[in-house]
């Protein structure tokens, strides 16, 4: 039977389980703040305040009273970190809650407890922002107010200098004017400066091309480099940009860390967006000396003309940043115009993506479940478990914007309690950044301690790309997973003969073929050269230790031509006729 999710807390952790558990959190927090603002310092630099503030807020949660004075100290000390915009505050409350919600320290912390400390942390974070404007304001009026006087005192005693002060107030005025309008670090025109130029070009109604460019790899020169060093490339590329814009009526701004916007006012003396791109990865592939190093970065850029109805300048902003993504995923270097079509289709992707959290909490999300059936005995091997997508599409954009994580950990928590009571395995697959996240092995074992569910009978299967050629974490994910006792595998696997080699050095129990190896395999014989090439695959695979495993088997020819070539299991219609369901008993009810 399924089993209800438990409600009695965990075990307490040891001292050392705990500080490790609270390093973690602090130096995700500091990383993914560190790319909300302009903070002044490395994002390593950030972990040691951001750890004690992460202790700071664990007691204000077990103290009684609850420690709210203690959540509004951490709120006003991240304004001093200059981590100041609400994009700060958001991250703050998506890396800290999850922890918070499931302190394994504090018996049975209340829901409302942590929406308490996080409400005065809000308080806090606010009213700091708002002194620390206010102190801004106060210091350009007394600026003022001290020019004025000296104003008034010339014009009282008809001295000579009064012209002098009346051009020193006009220019004290625009130079505040200049400040409010424009990035202080290159002199670009900031989003505020820009966005108000955009509106006006797109009410004309002239033709109008916007440019979004991002450096590939700018955390490598700013983390590698240092801050300084990263801030004197930006500043030379900003001067090149300018000065070879083709064509009059050209805007370039900076208002992101790590990129320019260029807007194209008119037809600028009848440029083509190519030969802007052109500009723009002349000035920035140039070299750039800093600190007697050679700096040549390149960049992606997205480009997006004005639709013939009057645009929001946010949504073209919005279409600008989709193209970006679509040079991006492309490779570095690579430039993109984006289509009308594809500018629909994703921003209705984007908008259901930007809900995705709240889709978890309403439940508008469910799992799916299909049997995975061994090939020589027919008997069932397996359950496979997968999020519902009711929008075709809406799994990569999750996945781009970061959000895949999260939706990892819903689904590793509700597809793990739902399993009956038995022996066969549930299989998972992650995506890459579900694979490189940095608690996904404390995710896993709450998953498991809640269902009351043996690590052996979960199996994980991460992206070979990502396993053979992506980030490290992966790797030890994967290893510290198996110490675990979980089950781990590959998923997307194509046979290339690097990955079989690298195979037998991983602690994988299953592989799972490709989808376009099983889509070539549909009609060949056994004796073709794809049979021979895949029998031989199989071969080497079970050599590593591992077994093979396709999807999408729709028929007894299909399942018997897999089983003579070596594959191990199988999933797909000819399994399961009444198609894929939503609870796993209903797989073994017929």
């Amino acid at each position: 039977m399924t089993k209800p999710l438990p409600n009695e807390p965990h075990a307490p952790r040891s001292q050392a389980d705990r500080e490790k558990a609270r390093v973690r959190v602090a130096r995700k927090w500091a990383y993914l703040i560190s790319m909300t603002t302009y903070v002044p310092s490395e994002h390593t630099a950030l972990e040691k305040p951001l750890l004690e503030m992460v202790d700071d807020l664990f007691a204000a949660l077990a103290a009684e009273p609850l420690g709210l004075e203690t959540a509004e100290r951490v709120g006003a000390e991240l304004v001093a970190l200059n981590c100041a915009d609400k994009s700060s505050l958001q991250c703050t409350v998506d890396v800290l809650a999850g922890p918070l919600l499931t302190d394994h320290d504090v018996r049975k912390p209340p829901p409302e407890r942590v929406v308490r400390l996080f409400g005065a942390l809000a308080g806090g974070f606010t009213e700091a922002v708002r002194r620390r404007t206010t102190d801004q304001q106060e210091t350009m009026c007394r600026a003022l107010i001290e020019v004025a006087k000296r104003a008034m005192y010339a014009a009282e005693n008809r001295q000579t200098d009064f012209g002098d002060t009346s051009t020193e107030l006009t220019l004290l005025r625009r130079q505040l004017s200049h400040q409010l309008l424009h990035d202080p670090l290159t002199g670009l025109p900031n989003r505020q400066f820009f966005g108000t130029r955009l509106e006006e070009v797109l009410n004309s109604g002239s033709p109008t091309a916007l440019f979004r460019i991002e450096l590939n790899g700018f955390e490598v020169f700013n983390e590698g480099l240092g801050g300084p060093h990263a801030d004197a490339l930006m500043t030379a590329i900003a001067v090149r940009l300018r000065s070879a814009m083709p064509g009059e009526g050209m805007m370039v701004a900076r208002f992101d860390r790590a990129g320019f916007t260029v807007l194209q006012e008119r037809d600028a003396n009848g440029t083509s967006p190519a030969e802007v791109v052109t500009a723009i990865n002349t000035a920035v592939t140039t070299t750039t000396h800093v600190a007697d190093l050679g700096l040549t970065p390149t960049a992606s850029i997205g480009v997006v003309q004005s639709p013939p109805h009057r645009a929001d300048p946010v949504e073209f902003l919005q279409a600008a940043d989709i193209a970006l993504r679509y040079a991006k995923e492309e490779g570095p270097g690579r430039w993109r115009m984006l289509m009308p079509d594809e500018d629909a289709h994703d921003r209705r992707l984007l908008r259901l993506a930007a809900t995705m959290p709240s889709a978890l909490e309403d439940e508008r999300l469910t799992i799916g479940y299909r049997l995975r059936v061994g090939l020589v005995d027919a008997q069932p091997a397996g359950v496979d478990g997968f999020v519902r997508w009711q929008e075709p599409g809406l799994a990569d954009v999750v996945e781009q914007i970061g959000l895949s994580p999260r939706l990892g950990q819903w689904l590793l928590r509700n597809a793990c309690w739902r399993m009956p009571d038995g022996n066969l395995p549930l299989s998972v697959r992650l995506t890459p950044n579900q694979s490189a996240a940095p608690d996904l092995v404390d995710t896993v074992l709450t998953a498991l301690d809640e269902a009351e569910l043996p690590a052996g009978r979960l199996e994980l299967a991460m992206p070979a790309a990502e396993v053979f050629d992506g980030r490290a974490r992966s790797v030890d994910n994967l290893a510290s997973l198996a110490a675990a006792g979980v089950g781990t595998a590959m998923h997307g696997f194509g046979g290339d003969p690097s990955e079989v080699v690298r195979l037998g050095g991983l602690p994988v129990r299953a592989v799972a073929l490709t989808a376009r190896l099983v889509s070539q395999a549909r009609g060949a014989s056994r004796k073709s050269l794809l049979g021979l090439a895949l029998t031989g695959l199989s071969a080497m695979v079970h050599d590593s230790g591992a077994v093979v495993a396709v999807d999408d088997v729709r028929s007894r020819r299909e399942a018997e031509w897999w089983r003579h070539v070596g594959a191990d299991t199988a999933s797909g219609p000819l399994f399961s006729a009444g198609g894929d369901r939503e609870d796993p008993e209903e797989l073994f009810a017929e």
